[in-house]
């Protein structure tokens, strides 16, 4: 969760009250203009961070200020789920319920299409600017007014600087990764590189794992050029960030770097044409104010923004590789120059303005003493909007010191923990948390002294009546003084608490119905051994009868009497396992055995039916952490529901496929196949959402369940129909981290 907007406004009115003057400041048109920032993934990537900075300066520039820009990051990729999105609408529509939104800037397709989908009502009044879509993206219909923006790399532009830098190359290593993004990417190199072909030799290492890469660059010649597009995962999987590919690549290359992302830019190339993203984000802020003042008429709003390309170049790469700026094209611009003495001209010409400057410090003191009166009063009135806000928010606000204690708290803190400010404010806030809590707030607490940034931490804080509240914390330093937030998550905490017991509580209700279906099998399964049993002991009884019984026989007998006791006891076990109600249990697990084990329980001729189940199971398939009773059920769920859809099928065809494999070094699957009715594909969708069945003696809870024990043990689950008829369901799992290889 991002800082909370009051912090902010905490942090305005304590450490600004001194700017003020007397000068009357003058109305801008802007500065009740609200602007919405929709990122569609998670705030740390360094592309997005450019992106706020051109884009935050340029709005303040305007008059937008950062009480009015919400930046809202969605992390849509590592949480895709639909549960994720509905929780991302109920926050959004009680965040921005009361407040008025007048333009929206949507961060990648993902982004613009949760605005589209999910958020269609938010705002519909205000013009979209939608950042980062991929060529060839096309706009879907909606009554918004949306203005997209297309990144279009062009990569030649950089290979002509840098044969310029390093006019005698013949070759050029281009590094990118697999993903679907950096293949996208390279295609595109490679049509632009046939300008050269022929005259220069070009290898791609895209084919070859990291340290392949690594190897192979440290090994290219002085003359060679080694150009870098985009990198996410190498051919095995890895991952690396682009910039950490350029730090390794800056460490062992004996040929200078050449990109076309600012982001590289200060991590080891040299430079290059480059998508400036901080520029792009200047250039958004840009066409909001343009908007926004008016400056251009709603029929003349454009509906593409372009923005060129710069030639930045590092002056350091420069000159460690012995590069020549005058080969660098007209208007570049340079970053991290090193100044000589001939460089500070300037600033000794600046010591002599400042010292005629001086000469009028008298006279700006004197007209100071006029503008003082005017700052008090101003101080005065922040100080009254500054009560006004503590006695209206709804969280917890405080003004505390280093040394530990409160000296402002707002009146939410004695409604919620039932002590009053006095109370409150004579004992150090940590000695109201937790015994269990301290160390972690302690160590928030150190990283805030410390590093001076904004931190998050959340704790069980003490109520009057000895009870506990968990409470969320967002905190930020000022010289002495700490600003704090806190939100009252306790509620929230607890209906999570109750959900995840109504759901063990529903799975276990499932195993028990489940196992109602299996009763004939089962007693066929015990059945078979317990007449052994009794053949074996009559057999016994007519050996031991004789004149002279052959004990030999007798203990044969015997031994075949505790291998079917076993076997029966052994059925009542797994039955017994998979009724019993516990909490999850995680375990390292052997799924083919688990596999086996259901099998084993549900070969009862009375319930197949006339069905085979067939198992093919990988030998060497890898071991994985999970419940082994709530898997058992999924695959039992999964078994049974095929059974069910081959009810009316010829003979023939009645036949089940359990299937594990490894579709990956990282994960396991197991698969159900049968050759029954198939999947209708207009449902497909909803196979997996409680209540729905096709079945009509079924509940809709079987499969429902499935998706909820796989996503908790880190897995997903799908549904397909197979060419040849049928249909097959599938769940897959991450195996035991370190028995990847």
């Amino acid at each position: 969760m991002g800082c909370p907007l009051f912090i902010f406004i905490l942090i305005a009115y304590g450490l600004s009250a001194g700017t003020a003057h007397s000068q009357t400041r003058f109305q801008n048109p802007l500065e009740n203009k609200n602007v919405l920032i929709l990122n569609a993934f998670e705030s740390n990537i360094p592309v997005f961070q450019k992106t706020n900075q051109g884009l935050s300066a340029a709005l303040q520039s305007g008059g937008i200020g950062i009480r009015n820009q919400f930046h809202e990051h969605l992390d849509l990729v590592r949480n895709p789920g639909p549960e994720n999105r509905k929780l991302l609408v109920q926050f959004m529509r009680r965040r921005y319920s009361e407040r008025r939104i007048d333009f929206i800037i949507t961060l990648f397709p993902e982004g613009l299409k949760f605005l589209l989908d999910e958020g269609r009502t938010f705002f519909p009044a205000a013009p979209v600017l939608a950042l980062y879509l991929p060529q060839g993206f096309e706009l879907p219909q909606a009554e918004r007014r949306i203005i997209h923006h297309l990144i279009i790399p062009d990569f030649k532009p950089t290979i002509e600087t840098a044969l310029k830098l390093v006019p005698g190359a013949g070759r050029i290593y281009v590094v990118a990764g697999t993903h679907p993004l950096d293949r996208w990417l390279e295609s595109i190199v490679r049509q632009d590189f046939k300008t050269w072909k022929g005259r220069l030799e070009f290898r791609y290492l895209s084919d070859l794992p990291l340290d392949k890469i690594l190897t192979t660059v440290s090994a290219a010649p002085s003359d060679s050029i080694v150009f870098i597009t985009a990198y996410s995962q190498d051919v095995t999987g890895k991952y690396k960030t682009t910039v950490e590919l350029s730090r390794l690549l800056a460490h062992v290359s004996r040929a200078p770097l050449f990109g076309f992302m600012d982001t590289l830019l200060g991590n080891g190339i040299v430079g290059g044409s480059l998508i400036s993203f901080e520029y792009i984000g200047t250039r958004a802020g840009e066409m909001a104010l343009d908007i926004l003042g008016g400056t251009r008429n709603t029929e003349k709003i454009p509906i593409l923004l372009e923005v060129p390309q710069l030639d930045m170049f590092d002056w350091r790469q420069l000159r460690h590789w012995n590069l020549k700026e005058s080969a660098l094209p007209g208007g570049s611009i340079i970053v991290n120059r090193e100044f000589s003495l001939w460089d500070l001209r300037y600033y000794a010409i600046g010591v002599l303005v400042f010292i005629l400057a001086q000469s009028f410090l008298i006279i700006a003191l004197l007209v100071q003493k006029r503008r003082r009166r005017s700052a008090e009063d101003s101080l005065r009135q922040k100080s009254k909007e500054l009560n006004q806000f503590f006695n209206v928010s709804i969280d917890l606000l405080c003004i505390a010191n280093t040394a530990g204690y409160f000296l402002r708290l707002n009146p939410v803190w004695e409604s919620t923990l039932g002590y009053s400010t006095e109370e409150l404010m004579a004992q150090k806030f940590l000695d109201f948390v937790h015994p269990d809590d301290l160390v972690r707030t302690q160590e928030a607490i150190s990283t805030l002294a410390s590093r001076e940034k904004v931190i998050h931490f959340e704790n069980r804080y003490r109520c009057k009546d000895g009870t506990y509240r968990w409470l969320e914390w967002n905190a930020v330093p000022a010289g002495s003084l700490i600003y704090v937030a806190a939100r009252d998550l306790t509620d929230y905490i607890n209906t999570e608490v109750e959900a995840k017991q109504h759901r063990e509580e529903l799975a276990h209700m499932t195993r028990i119905a489940t196992m109602g279906e299996l009763t004939t099998s089962l007693a066929h399964e015990i059945n078979q051994p317990l007449t052994a049993i009794l053949s074996n002991a009559e057999a016994a009884q007519r050996f031991l009868s004789r004149a002279e019984p052959d004990i030999d026989e007798v203990r044969q007998i015997l031994a075949d009497i505790i291998r079917d006791d076993q076997r029966a006891a052994d059925v009542v076990q797994k039955v017994r396992a998979l009724v019993r109600k516990e909490k999850f249990h995680d375990e390292f697990l052997d799924l083919n055995k688990a596999i086996k084990e259901v099998v084993a329980l549900i070969r009862g001729e009375s319930l197949l039916q006339g069905l085979s189940i067939a198992m093919e199971l990988l030998p060497e398939l890898k071991m994985i952490h999970g419940d082994r009773i709530q898997l058992q059920q999924v695959i039992l769920n999964l078994i049974l529901n095929s059974a069910a859809a081959m009810r009316n099928a010829p003979r023939a065809q009645r036949k089940i496929i359990v299937r594990s494999t490894m579709p990956d070094n990282l994960t396991v699957q197991v698969s159900v196949t049968d050759f029954g009715t198939g999947i209708d594909e207009n449902n497909i969708e909803q196979l997996f959402e409680a209540f729905y069945t096709t079945k009509p003696e079924g509940l809709g809870m079987g499969l429902s369940i499935s998706r909820t024990i796989v996503k908790a043990q880190g897995g997903s689950i799908k549904a397909s129909n197979n060419p040849e008829g049928g249909a097959t369901f599938a769940f897959t799992l991450p195996i035991l981290q370190g028995d990847a290889t």
